[in-house]
């Protein structure tokens, strides 16, 4: 029997069955304030004095600027800023797109819907990394497929792309990041619109460009802002992509410039942390100026008291011209790079598929003899299942408490929570690796799995926290304290009770955090021992060394496994709102 969906918001304590006090609510609040600001708040501040060489001289502190002095004075590491805020160019031009796109889906009879929707999932879900290596067999000036059929038309006599370039990296993140994740956001928010509002400006005599401009987008204005602002952090903090194919041909990034310092002999940690302290406020200050945002312009209600019409509009020619161009544009971005890639992995050479016995399968045979490969299999599964896990549990009992506590101090955990939003995993890889290698205590755990968990749950956290708490809210608070009632207490009460209602979810996230894990490179690429290789370290490795076949193997596994976990997650997904 499934749990009934209740107004009832009544929030309980904390507690072992007995009534809380309010001297025991604010110590709790504190201890709960003290562990996730240690978690999310402890990297920030390390960054930050490391930036400014704090160090402890016996009776007094150093403090110095040599750090910051460099970075300014280095003509490379202003062009990688540069470079970074021009790369940035993406993020407003797949907001046309993806609000276009979305708004195809909600109000529009399109056919395909659901598959539409399902590859734009896959897409976000799926590795960069390897989906970038079947772009470079397509792109490449000297064997990309694309290149070379056109370089057969008799008025074509170079090259027309590049992948290594800025319009190639631009063009690979929009199909594979932002605007697969645009899409993902702006969709929910234009089903939950009543459309009677549009209908209403129509019926007024305006046309659909007017609605959107007049009705539509001020409407969803802060969903949109909320898009782009998310969109516009992924877009700073990327660095595979960008240590790949900008590399190449002197485009740096602030994170690939980040990468640089730390991997020099001697590391240069205060150049490194400067970068990181200047990135940081950026995105603390564009995170404050959206709250600002929000906090003024307030809450637009657009579902109404009455029924609210959310029918599509009757399916029209352009609706089935409209799909075509979306699933042409899906299959050009996911499909045929996938399938390169596949095809790449079984080549000799790589990315040469017309030599004479071009076709081999002795790189598979080697991948799977390899120990280094065993060896990262193994790390990754074990990797991924334990931030899963452990991640999965913690962000639970910190969605409880957020939803169904009035501990003191709970506003400030959440704001804590949505830290590590505007911390880039290149930032906080290299700022635990130096928490890690600095603190007494903890540099025993350099050179094991341990500072990688503590990563990659910081990383996960927002988002994991965000539907997991969107999941018990809205299950009734009646069931718990029917069970406080009985005289259970908090663990059983959380453990047999709120956790076997949201089970869905949590399964769900446990699957999403663990795919996540899988591809992840910038978050551990720093902080990951030498000996300590994953899946997705591997194939970084192998790429920079120019073993792209290798590289190539490992990159399918990645994907398929993705694929996998992506699907399992859909099939759960589909049964939350049942068991919510």
């Amino acid at each position: 029997m499934t749990a009934t969906v209740s107004d009832s918001r009544r929030p309980t304590a904390v507690s072992d069955g007995r009534p809380t006090t309010p001297l025991r609510q604010r110590l709790i609040g504190a201890a709960f304030i003290i562990i996730v600001g240690a978690i999310t708040l402890a990297p920030v501040l390390y960054v930050v004095a490391a930036s400014f060489d704090i160090s402890d001289l016996g009776a007094k502190f150093r403090f110095g600027l040599t750090g910051w002095h460099d970075i300014f004075a280095s003509t490379r590491t202003i062009a990688a800023i540069g470079y970074s805020f021009l790369l940035v160019i993406r993020v407003p031009i797949a907001l046309v797109i993806a609000f276009a796109i979305a708004w195809l889906l909600v109000r529009v009879r399109l056919p395909g819907q659901r598959f539409i929707e399902l590859a734009f999932w896959f897409g976000f879900l799926l590795p960069v990394f390897p989906m970038m290596m079947g772009w470079i067999l397509l792109l490449d000036a000297h064997y990309g497929l694309f290149n070379l059929a056109l370089l057969e038309l008799p008025f074509i006599h170079t090259a027309p792309f590049s992948i290594y370039s800025i319009p190639g990296i631009i063009w690979v993140h929009l199909t594979l990041t932002t605007v697969p994740i645009m899409v993902i956001l702006l969709t929910p928010a234009l089903r939950q619109m009543d459309a009677s509002f549009e209908e209403a400006a129509e019926m007024s005599g305006a046309t659909t460009w007017a609605t959107l401009r007049r009705v539509t987008i001020p409407l969803l204005a802060p969903s949109i802002l909320t898009a782009f602002v998310l969109a516009l952090i992924r877009s700073l903090e990327a660095f595979e992509v960008e240590r790949v194919l900008g590399v190449p041909v002197n485009v740096d990034v602030y994170a690939t410039r980040i990468y640089d310092f730390v991997s020099l002999e001697p590391p240069l940690f205060a150049q490194a942390m400067a970068l990181s302290v200047l990135f940081l406020a950026m995105l603390l200050a564009l995170g404050i100026l959206y709250q600002f945002y929000l906090a003024r312009s307030g809450e637009r209600a657009t579902v109404g008291a009455r029924a609210v019409r959310l029918q599509p509009r009757p399916r029209t020619w352009w609706a089935w011209l409209a799909s075509v161009i979306i699933i042409a544009y899906l299959c050009l971005s996911l499909l045929v790079p996938m399938i390169v890639l596949i095809l790449g992995s079984f080549t000799k050479l790589f990315g040469f598929f017309f030599l004479r016995d071009a076709w081999t399968t002795a790189h598979w045979r080697d991948a799977f003899a390899d120990t280094r490969f065993i060896h990262a299999v193994a790390t990754s599964l074990g990797l991924g299942f334990s931030v899963a896990l452990i991640g999965t549990l913690l962000f639970g009992l910190l969605s409880w408490v957020l939803v169904r506590t009035k501990i003191a101090g709970r506003h400030w955990i959440a704001v804590m929570i949505w830290l590590p939003w505007a911390i880039p995993g290149i930032v906080l890889g290299v700022s635990l690796l130096g928490l890690i290698l600095e603190t007494p205590g903890l540099s025993m755990l350099y050179g094991t799995i341990v500072p990688l968990i503590i990563a990659l749950i910081i990383q996960q956290m927002p988002i994991g926290v965000q539907l997991l708490r969107a999941a018990i809210a809205q299950i009734s608070a009646q069931l718990e304290e029917a069970a406080m009632m009985c005289g259970a207490g908090f663990t059983t009460i959380f453990c047999r009770v709120t956790l076997p209602l949201v089970m869905p979810m949590l399964i769900s996230v446990f699957l999403l955090v663990f795919a996540a894990t899988l591809k992840d490179i910038s978050t551990t690429v720093l902080i990951a021992a030498p000996g300590i290789r994953t899946m997705s370290l591997l194939m970084f490795d192998f790429t920079l060394s120019g073993q792209l076949e290798s590289a190539s193997v490992i990159g399918v596994v990645i994907a398929a496994l993705c694929l996998i976990v992506t699907a399992i997650s859909f099939r759960l997904g589909g049964r939350i709102g049942i068991r919510s």
